[in-house]
């Protein structure tokens, strides 16, 4: 059920479908009544549009904090990355470092996976994804502008929003959870 409350294009595609449909048969019938049930699947999605719109999932709220930390990280701006990161997480320091010696220009993530724990306290959770980030290296130590890896970022709730907390990077993007 959490296509549902994670993506609209389900409830589009199928209202479409049925609307379709009884246009159809709208036009081949002639009967009025039919409009009647034109309305009430276009009142009926704009219903479940807006529910979907209303339920904000643990999913959809991780999301918000990776984008929230990509966004910062195309800012050049340590001090923002680390409104998304745990304050009691190891890796603070690791990101002011590591940012210090490159210019960012581009951050963002594909294949994102999120495996939620919520019988760990704070409630937990794990996303895995494809990450990518264009930058110049400032010290000249890395020879390539364009980084693809996999990641796995540990997240911890804070609130109603979700922290990062530690990550690991691999060579298989989304090896699954």
């Amino acid at each position: 059920m959490s296509w549902f409350v994670e993506d609209p294009a389900p409830t589009l595609v199928v209202a479409a479908l049925v609307e379709a449909v009884l246009t159809v048969m709208l036009v081949k019938t002639g009967r009025g009544n039919i409009l009647y049930a034109i309305a009430g699947v276009a009142v009926l999605a704009a219903a479940m549009l807006a529910l979907e719109w209303w339920i904000v999932t643990d999913r959809e709220e991780i999301q918000v904090a990776l984008d929230g930390a990509a966004r910062a990280l195309e800012a050049n701006d340590p001090q923002a990355v680390l409104t998304w990161v745990d304050p009691a997480s190891p890796m603070r320091g690791q990101v002011v470092r590591e940012m210090s010696g490159v210019r960012i220009e581009r951050a963002g993530f594909r294949r994102l996976e999120v495996k939620v724990y919520r019988h760990t306290s704070p409630p937990s959770a794990r996303a895995d994804f494809t990450g990518f980030i264009q930058a110049k290296d400032l010290r000249g130590e890395f020879p390539y502008e364009n980084f693809v890896q996999g990641f796995t970022v540990e997240l911890k709730q804070h609130g109603d929003g979700w922290l990062l907390y530690s990550y690991e990077m691999h060579d298989r993007p989304n090896r699954g959870l």
